[in-house]
């Protein structure tokens, strides 16, 4: 009897033993699937968290409205001598040519980065560095000197390209006829040595100006119901 008993317990024995050893092969399985499923999870995690480069815009000039009213407005202007004339109606006319300069928005301006491009009257512009200065102007692909341009703030709201000594970046976007009124003035200050000259419509007329050097880096006309009545012209280096 005690040999029966001692054969059952041998017999236990070994198969709980048996079972021990057959656990460990599906906790290392499950340890092996969930290490990887961790691993795939934070890659995931890492190319979400990339940051993803900003898109390059193009930046475009403000519309322009120059042309549209010219009955009353401040107009920056060139013209020679012989283009103030009396018509055959006997009123006196002045031909000019009219120009203006390219404005951009200050937050596009804010915004600018590397990449972006910007639209100018002389062409389309990609913006390869943007310095941005103390006083507020903004260097684009190294400013002037070198081949690049220079923008700064003209009210606020409005950036606008400037050129040496800075002078605005003027173009021409027209020409009109405009009458000259008989109450008409012009302030000539083009010359430091003279100091100001009065000129009247008859001094076109008679000869009386001195330089007709008349440009829209110095010269500017009121016009008011559709007739100039002033003008002014100032000294440039």
């Amino acid at each position: 009897m005690k040999k029966i008993i001692f054969g059952i317990l041998v017999v236990c024995l070994l198969l709980a033993g048996c079972g021990k050893t057959q656990d460990p092969t599906p906790d290392a399985t499950t340890g092996a699937t969930e290490s990887t499923d961790t691993g795939a999870e934070n890659n995931q995690e890492a190319v979400g968290g990339e940051e993803q480069a900003e898109p390059a815009v193009t930046v475009y000039p403000l519309p322009d409205s120059t042309m549209e009213n010219l009955t009353d407005a401040i107009l920056s202007v060139s013209f020679n001598e012989g283009d103030a004339y009396v018509d055959d109606t006997g009123k006196m006319q002045l031909d000019v040519k009219i120009y203006t300069y390219d404005m951009y928005d200050a937050v596009d301006i804010a915004n600018l980065k590397v990449g972006d491009i910007v639209v100018t009257h002389a062409g389309d512009v990609t913006v390869t560095s943007v310095e941005r200065g103390e006083n507020g102007n903004v260097l684009v692909n190294g400013g002037l000197e070198a081949g690049g341009f220079e923008l700064v703030s003209k009210d606020g709201g409005i950036f606008c390209e400037i050129g040496f000594n800075d002078a605005k970046n003027w173009y021409e976007v027209g020409e009109a006829t405009i009458r000259v009124s008989v109450d008409f003035m012009g302030y000539d200050n083009a010359d430091p040595d003279l100091g100001e000259v009065i000129l009247y419509p008859g001094s076109f007329l008679v000869g009386e100006v001195e330089n007709y050097n008349f440009t829209p880096y110095n010269t500017t006309i009121r016009v008011e119901d559709g007739q100039v009545i002033e003008m002014n012209r100032i000294f440039t280096p």
